[in-house]
């Protein structure tokens, strides 16, 4: 689909990718935090603070890489307009 851009195609899967993984290494880090030992009020917090930057976080990227792909699509699309045929006589 995205055929005049394979590098930025290729960084905008990476992102998606990466943002996947960001979220779920949050999640999984923040939680195993919280659960391990004695959870005091500083622990709960740090927790409830690192699930939710890795959500947010998560979300940024993503929408970067749709951002991307966005852009490319905006150039597929206008790419035919901006050469235009001369009227005929």
């Amino acid at each position: 689909m995205y055929q005049r851009y394979p590098a930025l195609n290729m960084v905008a899967s990476l992102l998606k990718a990466i943002s996947v993984l960001f979220i779920i290494v949050g999640l999984g880090a923040s939680l195993w935090f919280l659960f391990q030992g004695e959870p005091d009020s500083m622990t709960r917090l740090i927790a409830i603070a690192g699930i939710l930057l890795s959500i947010v976080f998560g979300v940024i990227i993503y929408a970067l890489s749709d951002f991307f792909r966005c852009i490319m699509d905006i150039e597929n699309n206008t790419r035919p307009k901006s050469n235009p045929v001369p009227p005929s006589a």
